[in-house]
């Protein structure tokens, strides 16, 4: 009984009732009776207010940069040129390119727009799975809140590149596996885990970090599970199906695949990443930001802690764990040799990074920890507000470059750029603004 009223958990199978309260206890930390559903609306309404602000706010104010005229080029060209161009890049799939078909594209604006979309359903996505995973409002409106205000998120959901919906299906993909290793199995939930990894898969390489931490799990956790084990696999092969058709297509195709761009990580690079998913932190240093940092690297080193240590009754929060480590381990490992290490690569476990950070804190009095997150958000929307101030949020200036260029030109000039893909950036302000 709480607060008057009868409260039922899923067991699950293969667990007992005693660690079904092992695992839900610690959640009572959150005050869950003082977050009713009327302060829960309210709170949602607001942080999607804030958020929709943040990632539509002048959203074509920028050019598109180099990546992002790619995107440009893959969406409104005929359908075989832009195949060509998918192929040629020999790392990307088309599912992403091809769904902006479905839409308006023709200015910068629009082409983002799907991307600002996908971030604002990416935000509700992760406050309904909150409530389904911890049973907790107050949980979901801080987790909400913190991704709201996210500078790293904010910044995937004002480009027109797949990253935003990467996030929505990594939490799609996580949230149904989840409720299955859960013991929640119905036709429904391995019918939709099935197909958000199929479109994951299909959407961009790096949502194989979703399959590596399952597997891992399974490793860990669920071995005498057989059953369950045989199923997922039988699940991955179909959802495996449409981007091994891709891949066997384009290693046909001649690909100009090149990672000379990205540097080798050092060790050093590691708490970068992690302060720039959770902090929009460049590696500049700047004075204001030391609280953030220190808060969400202790929160983030305890919520690790109690993942490890709690990782049998409580295999949500391991997963996250696993989910933060597999990748980075791997990525790390494998840039020795060909550097593939870039931040935004890492977005399938920006969720784990935010939910493990609160939970660490959550352990402690909310004097503490409700502070603590506030500085968190504090500081987040004066990374975002400031990059609007001072145009940081812009990256490439191509529509300033055409239109020096174009001053500048004599008859007679020639015009080198630095490579094939800056070319498409390049063109598109120049003929516009020569036409």
């Amino acid at each position: 009984m709480h607060g008057g009223a009868m409260r039922l958990e899923s067991v699950g199978v293969g667990q007992t009732a005693v660690r079904s309260r092992v695992l839900y206890e610690p959640q009572a930390r959150f005050g869950r009776a003082t977050v009713g559903p009327r302060y829960f609306i309210v709170g949602v309404i607001l942080i999607m207010t804030v958020a929709l602000l943040l990632r539509t706010w002048n959203l074509g104010g920028a050019s598109l940069w180099t990546d992002e005229a790619l995107t440009a080029v893959r969406a409104e060209a005929p359908w075989q040129e832009s195949l060509a161009s998918i192929v040629a890049a020999g790392n990307q799939t088309p599912v992403y390119f091809w769904s902006l078909r479905l839409f308006p594209n023709s200015t910068e604006a629009l082409l983002r727009l799907p991307s600002a979309l996908m971030g604002l359903l990416g935000i509700a996505l992760m406050i309904f799975m909150v409530v389904q995973l911890y049973q907790d409002r107050e949980m979901a409106l801080w987790a909400g809140a913190l991704l709201a205000v996210n500078p790293f998120h904010v910044w995937l959901s004002r480009t027109a590149r797949p990253y935003a919906m990467i996030f929505v299906l990594a939490l799609l993909t996580s949230y149904f596996f989840l409720m299955l290793v859960r013991g929640n199995r119905s036709r429904a939930l391995w019918a939709g885990f099935i197909l958000s990894s199929m479109v994951a898969y299909a959407t961009h390489f790096t949502a194989v970090a979703l399959l590596g931490a399952q597997y891992v799990l399974f490793a860990f956790m669920l071995r005498q599970n057989y059953r369950l084990l045989r199923r997922w696999l039988v699940s991955q092969v179909m959802a495996g199906v449409p981007v091994l058709v891709w891949v066997y297509y384009a290693l046909r195709q001649p690909a100009e695949v090149a990672s000379e761009w990205i540097p080798k990580p050092d060790l050093y690079d590691i708490p970068l990443t992690l302060w720039n998913l959770t902090l929009g932190y460049d590696g500049v240093f700047k004075w204001y930001m030391v609280p953030a940092l220190m808060i969400v690297t202790l929160g983030l080193v305890f919520g690790i802690g109690y993942a490890v240590a709690d990782r049998k009754p409580n295999r949500t929060n391991f997963y996250w764990f696993l989910l933060i480590v597999v990748p980075l381990v791997l990525v790390f490992v494998m840039s020795q040799f060909i550097s593939i290490y870039v931040d935004r690569y890492f977005t399938v476990f920006l969720p784990a990074l935010l939910l493990l950070t609160i939970w660490g804190w959550t352990r402690y009095s909310r004097q503490v920890w409700r502070p603590a997150l506030v500085i968190v958000i504090a500081t987040s929307v004066y990374m975002v507000l400031f990059s609007f101030h001072d145009g940081s949020f812009r990256r490439d200036d191509w529509r300033y470059v055409a239109t020096d260029v174009a001053e500048r030109y004599r008859p007679g000039d020639t015009i080198l750029l630095e490579r094939d893909n800056t070319r498409e950036a390049f063109v598109r302000y120049y003929n516009d603004d020569d036409a």
